[in-house]
């Protein structure tokens, strides 16, 4: 089922370049699956709710984002158990950080979430964010404008508050490097963008 699985999201990010792309999906099971292993939580749910996160993410298709139908057909065609089809849809439903409304109601879904903040924070959270403003034109940084929706405003609204929105231990104890990395990457940023280095 996993195998399947990830046949199954490499054919639907095929060609994405806004870093929600196969490889992202990819981390985030590697990473959940780390995480539950540590957290005790049900690693087939996990893994299948990892893989299948943003099938219907509403950035990438509006059209099925409702009701997770690409998500909700895959499983139901691979005779899943309904019980465990329900759990993943509400665990896809739960972990987005624009739509999440507070912390995920299962350890399954604290995982998943967990992993997929993380892989939006560091070295790798940095290159999607760049990668996602240049698939949308978004400029770099304005340092003229205080209503901005630049890459690097975007670090302040969304990825420099993720540390403290870990719902596991596991995710809380590796987010503490990547958010470092993240403000001494926007150090270097602004010396370089005023010319100080």
């Amino acid at each position: 089922m996993i195998d399947k699985a990830k046949v199954f999201a490499k054919e639907i990010f095929a060609g994405d370049g806004s870093g929600h792309d196969f490889d992202h999906t990819m981390r985030v099971y590697r990473m959940a699956m780390g995480i539950a292993a540590e957290e005790g939580a049900d690693a087939e749910v996990v893994g299948l709710a990892a893989l299948l996160h943003d099938v219907d993410d509403h950035k990438l298709s509006p059209d099925t984002c409702k009701d997770k139908n690409r998500a909700a057909e895959f499983l139901r065609r691979n005779n899943v158990d309904e019980d465990r089809v329900q759990k993943i849809l509400q665990i896809i439903s739960e972990i987005s950080f624009s739509s999440a409304k507070g912390k995920p109601t299962t350890i399954e879904g604290m995982c998943v979430q967990d992993a997929d903040r993380l892989d939006a924070m560091g070295a790798i959270g940095i290159g999607r964010a760049f990668a996602f403003g240049g698939s949308r034109g978004r400029r770099m940084h304005d340092p003229e404008c205080a209503d901005q929706t630049t890459t690097i405003q975007h670090f302040y609204d969304k990825l420099l508050r993720l540390k403290d929105l870990m719902n596991t231990k596991t995710g809380r104890e590796l987010a503490v490097g990547r958010d470092l990395y993240m403000r001494q990457f926007l150090d270097e940023f602004y010396a370089e963008w005023d010319g100080h280095r």
